[in-house]
């Protein structure tokens, strides 16, 4: 069973994420782990028993809490909770927090919900966009505007390096949720030209779940993000999936910095996260 560590910050933007988790364990079979960190009120005393007593209530407070949330979210839901759990760390690193744990417990992906901060806020400081930078595990990134709904649809953006091995990974997913893909290509000027229909029949036999296949021209006065919107308008997928990497890229000549930070505020549907394929 795969496991997903499903990050919260109490507050209302989070929610997303855990809604998103508990609608994806629906129709996969995953174990929920639902984390929060907190920073401790440390009080001001020499004698290590009453600041370990002090920890201690502060941690089983938050504990409550967090269980509380979880089954709160799924009668809202109107969900049966399957397999899950909850845990509660104290740091003062939200962010090494979340990448410990998930390192340390073997999980196989992470989910967060972006904040719908303001302008400067979608650019630097954000623990969605530092757990991007730093994951080494695939990381589900879910709008805090995302209402439930069934997962259906997949659409996987690829810049075609490596790509018969990013997409059985893809696939791989896409069969566990028993839902379609499709597939999207933005190409520079210059790229040997790329037939939409023979590649969609060759793609199709070796995979059965493709549905579409959109082969679309980089256009640099509009930009990746808007591009990807414009697609997902009309492809509407429930998940947008993608690889990606800190070295220079395809897509870090897009964006000129992390495509991952960008799109996660640029789109309006989950997203999915893997490190770049190499190799």
């Amino acid at each position: 069973m795969k496991k997903i560590l499903v990050t919260t910050d109490f507050s209302k933007a989070s929610s997303a994420g855990l809604r998103f988790a508990i609608q994806l364990a629906t129709q996969s079979d995953v174990e929920l782990v639902f984390f929060h960190c907190f920073q401790a009120l440390i009080p001001t005393t020499v004698l290590y028993e009453r600041v370990e007593l002090a920890m201690k209530s502060q941690g089983d407070a938050q504990m409550k809490k967090l269980e509380k949330l979880v089954a709160r979210t799924h009668r809202y839901m109107k969900i049966q909770p399957g397999a899950h759990h909850c845990a509660v760390v104290e740091s003062l690193d939200p962010e090494k927090a979340i990448l410990h744990y998930a390192e340390k417990h073997g999980f196989q992906y992470i989910c967060m919900s972006t904040r719908g901060a303001g302008a400067i806020r979608k650019v630097i400081g954000t623990h969605t966009g530092s757990v991007l930078h730093h994951a080494t595990i695939p990381v589900l990134v879910v709008p805090h505007t995302y209402r439930v709904q069934p997962i259906k649809k997949i659409l996987y953006s690829t810049d075609l390096e490596h790509f018969d091995k990013e997409m059985s990974i893809v696939t791989a997913f896409a069969d566990r949720l028993n839902v379609k893909l499709d597939v999207a290509h933005f190409f520079f000027a210059g790229e040997v030209s790329l037939d939409e229909q023979n590649l969609k029949q060759l793609w199709r036999l070796k995979y059965p779940q493709l549905d579409h296949v959109y082969l679309k021209p980089y256009l640099i006065d509009k930009g990746f993000p808007a591009m990807l919107d414009q697609l997902i308008k009309k492809s509407r997928p429930s998940l947008v999936t993608f690889f990606t990497h800190n070295n220079k890229t395809w897509y870090d000549k897009l964006f000129g910095a992390s495509v991952s930070e960008n799109v996660s505020y640029a789109t309006k549907v989950p997203m999915l996260v893997y490190r770049k394929v190499t190799g």
